[in-house]
């Protein structure tokens, strides 16, 4: 399994605003303070920032979860198409393939 093309993605502060900054410090998102309520800004861009590496940890667990079928060290065994049909998902919509209706 590759590298992410996009690389680490790290959070800094800038005033007010709170920004995810890739490996060559290229702006990926600037988020603006919100004007009223509880500031969740930290959070997200946290969040965001982990995108590649959540991504990449997707793909993996897809791969090791080929064959359906956990045996736990207690000797049962699970059926993983469910969690491997939500990985499919999530990969294909990081992707661009899955969209809803409004999204470009």
């Amino acid at each position: 399994m590759g590298k992410s093309a996009n690389g680490s993605w790290y959070v800094k502060k800038k005033g007010e605003a709170i920004g995810v900054l890739g490996a060559d410090s290229s702006v990926i998102a600037m988020l603006p303070k919100k004007k009223t309520g509880d500031d969740t800004r930290v959070a997200e861009a946290y969040l965001l920032a982990a995108a590649p590496q959540l991504f990449e940890v997707c793909r993996v667990m897809h791969s090791i979860l080929e064959n359906s079928l956990i045996v736990t060290p207690e000797g049962f065994k699970i059926n993983c198409s469910d969690i491997k049909k939500s990985l499919i998902d999530v990969i294909m919509r990081a992707k661009g393939y899955r969209k809803s209706p409004d999204e470009p």
